[in-house]
C-alpha cells in the first residue's frame, strides 16, 4: 500500500506571519543604520533561510554586515515573542486540514526556512508535537530551493517522491518541490502571487484550506507528477 506525505511550508502557508517578518526586517535594518526594506523587497525572499535572503535581498552588503543584520532580525523576533500580547494568526481552515489528513492516514512533514528554535517554538505555541511526523528547518542543511530539507522528509520516512506533496506559498517551494520530483502545490494566500507560483513551476494552486483538502482527497501516489524540473 502507497504512503501519502503532506509536507508544509510554514510561514505564509499555516502562518499568517507577513506583518510580523517586514516588522522584524525593518527594525533590524534601523539598528544597523541601512536603509530599510520594502514589503516587496521583504515578501520576495520569504522562505530562504535567514542569512541566504538577507544576503539575497541585499547583494550590496558584505557578509559582515549581513550576519549582523541577521542577529537584529533574530533579536526583533525575540522582542515580539516576549510581548504576551503578540501573536501570528492560522490561516484559516489550516489546524483542521492537518487534523484530517492525519486522522486518515497522511503522514504530515515540515520543510521551513526557520530555524531550530523557530520550529520548536511553533510546534509547542501550537500544540503540533503529535501531528508532525517530521520537520526540517534551515539548521538542517542547504536553504531553499535547494531540495535537501524536502528530501530529508521523505528519507525520514521511507517515503518516496511520487507519494509526497510539498505544500508552499513560495516560489522557493515550488523549486524545491520539482528540483526534489515532488507533486508541488502553491497556496495564494501567503507571500508569493499565484503568477510567481507558476513560473516556479507548481503543479496545482489553491485558494483557501477547503480546497487544499478537497486536491489532497483526491491525490494518487501511484500517478507521477509532471516532470517541472527546476535549478537552484
Amino acid at each position: 500500500m502507497s504512503l501519502r506525505l503532506a509536507v508544509f511550508d510554514v510561514d505564509g502557508t499555516l502562518i499568517d506571519s507577513r506583518s510580523s517578518i517586514f516588522r522584524a526586517a525593518v527594525e533590524a535594518a534601523h539598528a544597523i543604520n541601512i536603509d530599510p526594506p520594502t514589503y516587496d523587497d521583504v515578501r520576495a525572499i520569504v522562505g530562504v533561510s535567514l542569512f541566504d535572503a538577507l544576503a539575497m535581498m541585499r547583494p550590496d552588503l558584505d557578509s559582515e554586515t549581513i550576519a549582523l543584520y541577521t542577529h537584529e532580525f533574530q533579536q526583533a523576533f525575540l522582542r515580539f515573542h516576549a510581548d504576551p500580547d503578540f501573536s501570528e494568526d492560522l490561516y484559516l481552515g489550516a489546524e483542521d486540514t492537518m487534523r484530517a489528513l492525519k486522522a486518515e492516514g497522511w503522514l504530515i512533514g515540515m520543510a521551513t526556512g526557520n530555524s531550530r528554535r523557530g520550529v520548536t517554538r511553533t510546534v509547542a505555541k501550537h500544540g503540533w508535537g503529535d501531528l508532525f511526523d517530521v520537520t526540517f528547518c534551515a539548521d538542517d542543511g542547504p536553504s531553499k530551493p535547494h531540495p535537501h530539507m524536502l528530501q530529508r522528509n521523505l528519507d525520514a520516512l521511507g517515503v518516496a517522491t511520487h507519494e509526497a506533496v510539498m505544500i508552499g506559498d513560495a516560489s522557493h517551494d515550488m523549486k524545491m518541490a520539482c528540483s526534489a520530483y515532488v507533486r508541488a502545490v502553491g497556496v495564494s494566500w501567503g507571500f508569493h502571487t499565484v503568477e510567481e507560483l507558476q513560473l516556479a513551476g507548481a503543479h496545482d494552486i489553491v485558494h483557501d484550506f477547503t480546497e487544499l483538502k478537497a486536491l489532497l482527497d483526491n491525490f494518487n501516489p501511484e500517478v507521477l507528477p509532471e516532470a517541472k524540473r527546476a535549478s537552484y
